[in-house]
């Protein structure tokens, strides 16, 4: 987009330009606005309250937005005057954005000018969030003018199904907030949870229906939220490859995982699924295909018979898709890590070990790869270049300028949510998501994805600091420094007062979450269902101290767990107090604080079983017997917690993926698998203290 207003802002003299930055930082102290509009200016005169507006009106051509709980009172009136919000559609001179809007408040007059419905929509959204500021501090809205647009255009996140449901009331809750932060797209990953009528084995029986996702498609819209769908073919195909039915449709004929590109009955099953898509997300205008991370491509007899490479068979079926895509009105998107792999380029876009000089040898040596088969790079395609960890790299950069330099179209992907278990990592991902954001707008990708992946299954409530953090960066790019970016989400998301350092937990229970997903474990992770459970080995009767020895840095730092543990269980307790929103997310993290720790607690009682004298044996074994049996009503809080929105245990007659990725969440139709290690490790103390 071209900022029209930065010529203007050029030629302001310095006086005026320090009023306006002091005019911001004036705002900014008590109200923290999310995302940061791109220019606020203090006015003469006087603001409003709290509860000032009592009506709303409309002029010209402009048509009433969907107004949230804070402004959702309001009643249309003919007349304008103080205490009525004008909605008014007009072309704005320091912009060009259906989405952008002018919003004034000057001596109890408010205003909401925009040029067209979507910036009414977001205006109002500020409005709101000015409103609950001055509400939950009790203070007054200062005379002021902000004048606001997005820097880059597509702005989605990425909502995972493959593993869980949440409630269909979830899902409306969610496009809420996702409006309030000027969020504007969703794809949906349905894998087998939508309920497939042109292939019905393919959705479990528990999916939602086609309806009940066109209604929520129509709610999101009305907040200008576009909700398009996401059906992985080609790789990824488990979902519907473990089925007998299309048994003869794998590339493999062992493995679920990847479509046949030959067979023509692959495209049979395939456009069956997306015409449900489509029909599912009326207001969507993708169609993303998946089509990544694809393997030994060419196995069946098929492919062997043709001759075809592995990127010839790639890009085959890339053109069907697209083809398909096209004629149904929808654009197509693409993973694209396959272009790299098959032309030896993948590992630059992601390994920052590989020294500059090395990633320019091999671009100089295998870019001619790609060039090769550039006309087998279908036009209508979006290649969407995810890269999760390192989107500054060198490689990165260029694959998005090998894009640009042959007029492909690239769209930006990052990740609040990889495959960490129980709850995100690396801060939410802040870097990231911040970098990727900023190349995505400095070189007006227009488009960008935060992908928020279900392998592990952690609960949504965890994933929302990094949708705040993105719909930060996205909407207006500035060099906000991450315990700034926390402060102003806790602000928004919890209420005024969580913005004090004082409230930060969620970096403490990050941390916490690396001693668990190790403290039970001798070998293996939780990042995947363990083929075979490797539990640290217990402590020998006989053989006093031993085990604590050879365990020393475990325990010590097992003590230091359950310190971290009390000091984030009193932060969380004192946020449950003074939060005025959005509490079951603390609830959530709270349960989650008491799960953390077990391993921790268990650990260190089965040390004072071990250095028990014979005389306190069989008290300091009770005590550890009493403290496994301790572990099901842990679970049981944790659970009765969840199932408040989510869908923890599969019905009897679903049918998991057999593939070779051995997800964590799909090892178990029940809720096991969240577990694993622990129920392990409880059953062999029952069984050797019972002994």
């Amino acid at each position: 987009m071209v900022k029209k207003g930065v010529t203007f802002l050029l030629l302001i003299v310095p006086f005026f330009a320090a009023i306006a930055v002091q005019a911001q930082n004036s705002l900014g102290s008590q109200f923290k606005l999310l995302p940061i509009p791109q220019k606020i200016e203090l006015q003469k005169g006087t603001g409003i309250s709290y509860n000032t507006l009592t009506s709303f009106r409309l002029e010209g051509q402009a048509k009433k937005p969907v107004l949230d709980d804070v402004l959702g009172n309001l009643e249309e009136t003919s007349t304008a005057g103080k205490g009525t919000v004008v909605f008014k559609l007009d072309s704005i001179s320091e912009f060009s954005s259906p989405e952008g809007y002018i919003l004034s408040i000057e001596n109890g007059y408010v205003t909401i000018i925009a040029e067209g419905q979507a910036g009414l929509f977001y205006g109002a959204q500020t409005l709101s969030q000015l409103i609950e500021d001055a509400r939950d501090q009790k203070i007054a809205i200062p005379a002021c003018r902000i004048t606001d647009y997005p820097d880059i255009n597509y702005r989605a996140i990425h909502l995972d199904l493959k593993h869980h449901l949440d409630s269909l009331s979830y899902y409306y809750q969610l496009m809420d907030r996702l409006a309030d932060i000027k969020v504007n797209a969703v794809i949906i990953e349905f894998e087998d949870k939508l309920k497939y009528e042109r292939s019905p084995v393919v959705g479990a029986s528990h999916a939602i229906s086609i309806k009940d996702f066109e209604e929520l498609s129509h709610y999101a819209h009305d907040r200008n939220i576009e909700i398009s769908p996401l059906v992985q073919g080609l790789g990824h195909a488990s979902f519907i490859l473990k089925h007998p039915e299309f048994r003869e449709l794998r590339d493999d004929s062992i493995s679920d995982w990847s479509f046949d590109p030959l067979n023509p009955a692959t495209y049979d099953v395939q456009f069956n699924l997306y015409l449900d898509a489509i029909q599912a997300t009326p207001y969507g205008k993708y169609l993303h295909i998946g089509g990544d991370e694809v393997g030994k491509l060419g196995m069946s007899e098929r492919a062997k018979k043709s001759g075809l490479k592995p990127i010839e068979l790639q890009m085959h079926w890339l053109t069907m898709v697209c083809d398909f895509a096209k004629q149904h009105g929808r654009i197509p998107i693409f993973w694209d890590d396959m272009v790299f792999k098959l032309s030896n380029l993948y590992e630059t876009t992601y390994d920052p070990s590989i020294p500059v000089a090395e990633v320019e040898k091999r671009w100089q040596e295998n870019e001619k790869l790609l060039n090769e088969n550039i006309n087998l790079f279908p036009k209508s395609c979006v290649y969407m270049r995810w890269s999760y960890d390192h989107p500054t790299l060198p490689g990165n950069l260029k694959a998005l300028e090998w894009y640009k330099k042959n007029n492909l179209s690239a769209m930006a992907a990052t990740s609040g949510q990889q495959i960490w278990p129980m709850l995100p990592r690396e801060h939410s991902n802040f870097q990231p998501v911040k970098d990727f954001s900023r190349i995505t707008a400095e070189q007006n990708l227009d488009r960008i994805l935060l992908t928020l992946w279900d392998d592990t299954s952690p609960h949504f409530e965890t994933f929302w600091r990094g949708i705040y953090n993105f719909g930060l960066f996205t909407w207006n790019y500035q060099d906000i420094k991450m315990d700034d970016a926390f402060a102003r989400f806790r602000h928004r998301f919890y209420g005024p007062k969580l913005s004090n350092p004082a409230y930060a937990f969620q970096d403490r229970l990050e941390q916490s979450g690396k001693f668990w997903e190790t403290a039970l474990i001798e070998k293996g992770d939780r990042d995947n269902y363990p083929k075979e459970i490797h539990s640290i080995v217990l402590p020998a009767v006989n053989e006093a101290g031993s085990w604590s020895a050879k365990n020393t840095a475990k325990l010590e730092a097992a003590k230091n767990q359950v310190k971290q543990y009390e000091a984030t269980k009193k932060i969380i307790s004192r946020a449950l107090q003074d939060a005025v929103r959005n509490k079951y997310a603390l609830e959530i993290f709270q349960q989650l604080n008491e799960l953390q720790v077990y391993p921790a607690k268990l650990l260190l009682k089965l040390g004072e079983y071990d250095k028990a004298k014979p005389g306190d044996k069989s008290k300091a074994a009770k005590n550890v017997k009493d403290y496994v049996q301790s572990f099901d009503a842990l679970r049981k809080s944790y659970e009765q917690l969840t199932t408040r929105t989510r869908v923890l245990h599969n019905p009897d007659d679903y049918v998991p993926d057999q593939n070779h990725h051995h997800h964590l969440a799909n090892g178990t139709n029940n809720s096991n698998w969240m577990y694993v290690y622990e129920l392990a490790l409880n059953r062999a103390i029952q069984e050797q203290l019972s002994n």
